[in-house]
């Protein structure tokens, strides 16, 4: 007499028991690997023509809106300690003709087409970062000057690339211009800044969490 084993089959509640559990498992792991690293916070900035605007952003660091003698104004972030050094403008290539900063006519754009485009841009958290990319980028932009100009650029992208740096975004609201001469008369900004969660902030900042930018 033959016997016929017959496969044990699990309860038919199991299986969709045993999916649903191993859904939520990957939506977990997801959510565990795209959890916010950086912080953000946002504020508003009004001007008037040949007015200047800046904000303390926490840990010596300022975020300035410059008025220049030309119609515009000029975007940077600097150490309070040591306000000529620009922690924009080494980490934004190209180091040369960029008009990123300028919010404006120059580097090819007119007044109009400048203020029309958010303008985003790294910038430094430390002056240890800021001094070792400085001090590379004549390298770079003088590369006859040196014996491996190859060398340079590497050296400069990775220095980029390890410095501990924020993320910063400027959008034009709204503006006016003089229906005479064309030039601004007055400019409403939203400012956005992303930084490290361990970067503190100044007072009345509130940072809600935020993917970091790369």
């Amino acid at each position: 007499m033959s016997i016929s084993i017959r496969p044990r089959m699990l309860p038919a509640v199991v299986v969709p028991a045993v999916m649903v559990a191993l859904c939520l498992m990957a939506e977990g792991g997801a959510q565990a690997q795209s959890s916010p690293a950086c912080q953000t916070v946002s504020f508003k900035a009004a001007l008037n023509a040949g007015e200047n605007f800046q904000r303390e952003l926490g840990e010596g660091l300022l975020f300035r809106v410059s008025s220049q003698k030309q119609s515009g104004w000029f975007l940077d972030v600097v150490p309070a300690e040591a306000i000529t050094k620009d922690y924009v403008y080494p980490v934004n290539p190209p180091l040369r003709f960029n008009a990123n900063q300028t919010l404006g006519p120059g580097y090819g754009e007119t007044f109009k087409s400048s203020l029309s485009h958010a303008h985003e841009m790294f910038f430094l958290l430390k002056p240890s970062d800021y001094d070792r990319i400085f001090n590379l980028i004549g390298n770079v932009l003088w590369p006859y000057q040196t014996s491996d100009p190859d060398k340079a650029l590497s050296d400069y992208t990775n220095a980029v690339d390890r410095a501990s740096k924020g993320w910063l975004k400027v959008s034009v609201a709204s503006y006016k211009t003089d229906p005479k001469t064309g030039a601004a008369t007055h400019i409403k900004l939203r400012v956005q800044i992303t930084i490290p969660l361990d970067f503190q902030l100044a007072p009345k900042l509130y940072p809600f969490p935020a993917p970091c930018h790369t």
